[in-house]
């Protein structure tokens, strides 16, 4: 715990980074102590420590450089190279880590490509900066594809994201239609599953025999990432490494999922029984069984494709709600409440996120352009069948 006061040990939360042509920004509260020009600090997180060069109290896009910040004050740091947004930056004497920012997992994807093939590496280094100033994209190349993905929470902040490139690094790219991110769930599981993993190739060979069961994890949101594993394991069958080795197994196995090869979350797995041999087991031999044999009990099981839904509220005159309602019902939206006031409606709907790209446009083609609306991510729901 501590105490709002200059006094004490410094505690400081990065909140954003943000990358400029003459260097990197560093933006930080205050939560206790005081922090001097030239002072050096340590990244709670990483345990790296960081030198201060300079501290600016920024005030629009005018920065006005000061020696010291205190308790309370939000200042941007020149100086530090590698703290990312959540980390805590504190006095090396006095470690502590602060709470981050719970960032929203990214829903939405699109494929992002340079159109000259000499700006390939240059679109690389502007993606990892776009990552490390906004926490909540997300870069990766798909094994299949190799195209490369950019993931973030929804239309609007991936077009913001592209245009940062073009507009800042001057790089053109090609993007992809977007990629809704879905999830497969289990609904009805298995039992008593057993799976033996035996493979002689020369020399010591892999040997793992396991029995576990496959169940629907009830969770408040479907979609949330889960899986819960236990073991019933009783006279030490396995042993413990070999249980944490099929823990590891599993996650591997949910990272794919039978209808579609998308992350499988929303389950619990429970390893009853084992047996291992006296030569051959092994922690990669339990771990390759778990894998395969829970890839093998998820295709046995009933599964079922959800979808992330984003709750809308529009904003429209009187006058256009019911082509604003009709719209919203075509797009499988379920309207939970409306709110009359002077001259204007708020309307909230449930709409599946792969309904609302290009809403914006069809907004406002249908009220004259005199809607508006916002969205949030409201969390998964069953999928119809494709």
């Amino acid at each position: 715990m501590r105490a709002a006061d200059p006094s004490e040990p410094l505690a400081a939360l990065v909140f954003k980074v943000h990358a400029t042509a003459t260097g990197r920004l560093t933006f930080v509260r205050l939560y206790s102590g005081a922090l001097g020009k030239g002072d050096t600090v340590l990244d709670a997180g990483t345990r790296r420590r960081e030198r201060v060069a300079r501290i600016l109290r920024v005030q629009a896009d005018r920065h006005e450089e000061v020696d010291r910040a205190v308790a309370g004050d939000i200042v941007a740091l020149v100086g530090p190279k590698s703290a990312r947004v959540g980390a805590t930056l504190c006095a090396p004497e006095a470690p502590v880590l602060l709470e981050p920012p719970v960032v929203a997992d990214p829903v939405v994807s699109v494929a992002v490509e340079p159109r000259a093939n000499a700006d390939s590496e240059r679109l690389g280094a502007a993606l990892a900066r776009l990552v490390d100033e906004d926490s909540s994209l997300v870069v990766r190349t798909d094994s299949e594809t190799g195209q490369t993905l950019l993931s973030g929470l929804g239309e609007l902040h991936l077009e913001v994201a592209v245009e940062k490139i073009r507009r800042e690094r001057g790089i053109e790219v090609t993007v992809g239609r977007p990629q809704v991110a879905y999830r497969e769930t289990v609904l009805r599981g298995v039992s008593g599953f057993t799976y033996r993993h035996a493979k002689q190739d020369g020399g010591s060979g892999q040997w793992a025999h396991i029995v576990f069961d496959v169940e629907p994890l009830v969770a408040a949101d479907p979609g949330a990432p889960g899986m819960e594993f236990g073991s019933k394991v009783v006279g030490g069958r396995v042993p413990a490494e070999f249980v944490r080795a099929v823990e590891a197994g599993c996650r591997d196995a949910l990272a794919t999922g039978p209808l579609g090869g998308h992350p499988v979350t929303g389950v619990r797995i429970t390893l009853t029984d084992g047996m291992t041999h006296s030569n051959d087991s092994s922690e990669l031999a339990f771990r390759t069984a778990a894998r395969l044999g829970l890839r093998d009990a998820l295709r046995a099981s009933v599964m079922q494709v959800l979808e992330p839904v984003t709750e809308i509220t529009v904003t429209v005159s009187d006058e256009f709600v019911g082509a604003v309602l009709g719209d919203l019902a075509a797009r499988r939206g379920r309207i939970s409440g409306s709110v009359a006031r002077t001259g204007f409606v708020l309307v909230t709907a449930a709409v599946p996120l792969a309904e609302v790209f290009g809403y914006a446009t069809r907004l406002r083609s249908r009220t004259q352009g005199r809607g508006t609306f916002t969205t949030r991510p409201l969390g998964y729901a069953p999928a119809p069948s494709r």
